[in-house]
């Protein structure tokens, strides 16, 4: 089983979401995407390659999909570890620079 980070900015992704669709939606929707979010947690530690690679953001990035969000995140394999790097609406234009948080 792999061990699981979630940077700071896939964190505070995580958290705006949760805030604005509890604006939104209501707290029960925010749950709902919560949940979910730890279901597909729990799965890349099970499963670590199961996203589909995009080698355009770096070598090793993949992306799962948790609609209409996107998890970014690189499975390390010298430790075996699920980096969680951001979460982004599909939407988004996902490029290396917003991997970096600039």
């Amino acid at each position: 089983m792999a061990r699981l980070v979630i940077t700071s900015p896939a964190d505070g992704d995580a958290a705006h979401i949760f805030a604005d669709l509890g604006a939104k939606a209501g707290a029960n929707v925010a749950d709902r995407y919560d949940a979910d979010l730890n279901r597909l947690y729990e799965r890349l530690t099970d499963y670590p390659k199961s996203g589909a690679l995009r080698p355009a953001l770096g070598m090793h990035v993949r992306i799962c999909v948790v609609s209409p969000y996107v998890v970014i995140y690189e499975h390390i394999e010298a430790d075996d570890t699920v980096m969680i790097m951001r979460i982004a609406h599909g939407r988004r234009k996902i490029t290396r620079r917003f991997l970096r948080g600039k």
